[in-house]
C-alpha cells in the first residue's frame, strides 16, 4: 500500500513547532554548555595577572569552590525564573484570556534568558569534572569564563525581571496581538484596488464528490495555488469546505470535486486526488494567527469580554481592546477580502476557497460586546467611535459601509433597551449621527 506523505503540511507544522516551542533555546544551551566546557578545559591558557588578581583562581580548592557556587546559584536563578514565568502565565490567563499565555511561551526574550542560566549551569557542571584537588593543574581559562558567565547571568536576570513586568501589562499584550494580526493580514491578503469584484462561490452540483478528511483538527493554512494546474489539466472544479480556523472533522468533506463538463469523469486515481488536496492544507491542533486574521480578532474580543465581566469589571481595558480591534478593522478595509476564486488561462473557475468577508470580521468584534454589556456606556460609546472610524475607512465600499451602518443601528437599539437615563441615550444618538457623517465622507463635527 502506497504511503501518502504530505510534505508541505509537514514542513508547515515543523515551522510552526519551531515558532511555538519553548524548549528549543534551552536545549541548545545544554549542548552548547557541554561543548564549550569540553573545548575550553583542553586549552592550556594562563590568564594575565594585569587585572589585579580579579580573575585568578586561587588554586584547585578555590577554583572548585568558585565554580560550584556559580553552578548552584545558576540553578536557583533558573528555578526562580521558571516560577516567575508560570505566575505570569496564570495571571494572564485569569485576568485577560486563556489564549494569551501562548505569547509568553513564544517570547524569545524569555527563552534566551532561561537559556543563559541553563548554559551557565551546565557549563559549570562540566568544568567541575576537570578540576581535581589532588593536582596543581587548574584550567584557569575555564574557571575565568565561569566567573564571567556568572556576571552575564546576573545581568540577564535583571533584564528578565524588567521584561516580564512590562510583558504582562495589558498595553503590551494588546500591542503584541494587534501587531501580529496586522502582519498576518498584510501577508495573506492583497491590497484592494478600485473595481475589485466580490465573487460568490460556485454552486456545488449534485454530481460533486466529497474528499473526506482523514483526521480531525484546526485548518491552519490553505495553499489553493497548488491545485490550480492539476484542476485545469483534469478539467476539474475543486471547492473547499472550511475556512481558516475552522474545525475539520474526520470522515467529513474537506472539499467537493466535480468535472467542469457535466459529461466528464473524475480522475481514476482517487488516492492521488485526495493526496493533492491534503497537501494543499495544513491541519493542526490549535489555531494560529500566522495566517488566521480572525483568531487575532478573537483574542482581542476575548480580552474585552473578560474585562467587562462581573469578576473583572474593567471597562478601560475593554476600551483599549476595542481600539486594537479598530486598528485591524481599518486595515481590513484596505485589503481584498471575501471568497477566493482561482481561474485557469481561459477564465474558468477551477478552485474555490471560502474566506471571511469584511462583514464577518466586523460582526466578530461588535456583536459579542453589544450583547454582553449594552448598559456599559463607556464601552458602547467606544464601540460607536470605532464604527465611525471604520466607516470613514470603508467609505469607498457601499457594502462595507452598509455593514457599519447596520451594526451602529444594532448598538443603538441595544442601548435603548438597556439604558433608561436620557443623557446617556442622547450620547449614543450623537454617536450614531457621527457614524452617519463618517459614512457620508463629510468631516466630523467636533462640537
Amino acid at each position: 500500500m502506497k504511503m501518502l506523505v504530505n510534505t508541505s503540511a509537514l514542513l508547515g507544522k515543523l515551522r510552526m513547532l519551531i515558532h511555538q516551542a519553548f524548549w528549543i533555546f534551552p536545549m541548545i544551551a545544554i549542548f552548547a554548555g557541554i561543548l564549550t566546557a569540553t573545548f575550553v578545559t583542553r586549552l592550556d591558557v594562563t590568564t594575565s595577572a594585569s587585572l589585579g588578581g580579579l580573575l585568578t583562581t586561587g588554586g584547585p580548592v578555590g577554583a572548585r569552590n568558585l565554580v560550584e557556587t556559580v553552578a548552584s546559584t545558576s540553578l536557583t536563578v533558573v528555578t526562580i525564573a521558571f516560577s516567575v514565568t508560570i505566575v505570569a502565565l496564570q495571571v494572564a490567563a485569569a485576568q485577560y484570556s486563556p489564549r494569551v499565555p501562548r505569547q509568553f511561551i513564544r517570547d524569545r526574550a524569555t527563552q534566551l534568558t532561561l537559556a543563559v542560566f541553563i548554559f551557565t549551569f551546565v557549563y559549570c557542571l562540566a568544568v567541575l569534572r576537570s578540576i581535581r584537588e589532588d593536582t596543581v593543574v587548574v584550567p584557569q581559562l575555564a574557571v575565568t569564563l565561569a566567573f564571567i558567565f556568572a556576571l552575564i547571568s546576573v545581568a540577564a536576570f535583571v533584564y528578565f525581571i524588567h521584561h516580564i513586568v512590562h510583558a504582562i501589562r495589558i498595553e503590551e499584550i494588546l500591542r503584541h496581538v494587534e501587531k501580529r494580526t496586522v502582519w498576518a493580514l498584510t501577508a495573506n491578503y492583497e491590497r484592494r484596488e478600485e473595481g475589485d469584484p466580490k465573487p460568490d462561490l460556485p454552486e456545488i452540483p449534485d454530481r460533486a464528490v466529497p474528499v473526506r478528511a482523514t483526521s480531525s483538527g484546526i485548518i491552519q493554512r490553505i495553499n489553493a495555488d497548488l491545485l490550480l494546474d492539476y484542476a485545469a489539466e483534469n478539467d476539474l472544479v475543486i471547492h473547499y469546505v472550511y475556512m481558516l480556523g475552522d474545525q475539520a472533522v474526520k470522515d467529513t468533506a474537506l472539499a467537493w470535486v466535480w468535472a467542469a463538463d457535466p459529461d466528464g469523469q473524475l480522475p481514476e486515481d482517487e488516492d492521488d486526488l485526495r493526496a493533492k488536496i491534503a497537501k494543499s492544507m495544513q491541519i493542526g491542533r490549535e489555531r494560529s494567527v500566522q495566517a488566521d486574521v480572525a483568531f487575532g480578532l478573537t483574542q482581542l474580543v476575548d480580552i474585552a469580554l473578560r474585562a467587562v465581566s462581573t469578576a473583572i469589571n474593567d471597562p478601560t481595558t475593554a476600551c483599549a481592546s476595542i481600539r486594537s480591534a479598530e486598528i485591524v478593522l481599518v486595515q481590513l478595509c484596505q485589503h481584498r477580502l471575501g471568497n477566493l476564486l482561482l481561474e485557469d488561462d481561459d477564465g474558468n473557475v477551477r478552485v474555490a476557497v471560502p474566506r471571511r468577508s469584511f462583514e464577518a470580521y466586523l460582526d466578530m468584534v461588535v456583536t459579542p460586546l453589544r450583547r454582553t454589556c449594552p448598559s456599559d456606556m463607556a464601552v458602547m460609546l467606544r464601540l460607536s467611535e470605532m464604527l465611525a472610524d471604520v466607516g470613514r475607512a470603508a467609505v469607498e465600499s457601499d457594502q462595507e459601509g452598509d455593514a457599519v451602518a447596520h451594526h451602529m443601528e444594532l448598538v443603538q437599539r441595544a442601548v435603548d433597551r438597556a439604558v433608561r437615563e436620557e443623557e446617556d441615550l442622547g450620547k449614543i444618538q450623537r454617536a450614531a449621527r457621527a457614524v452617519e457623517i463618517a459614512l457620508s465622507g463629510k468631516p466630523p463635527r467636533l462640537s
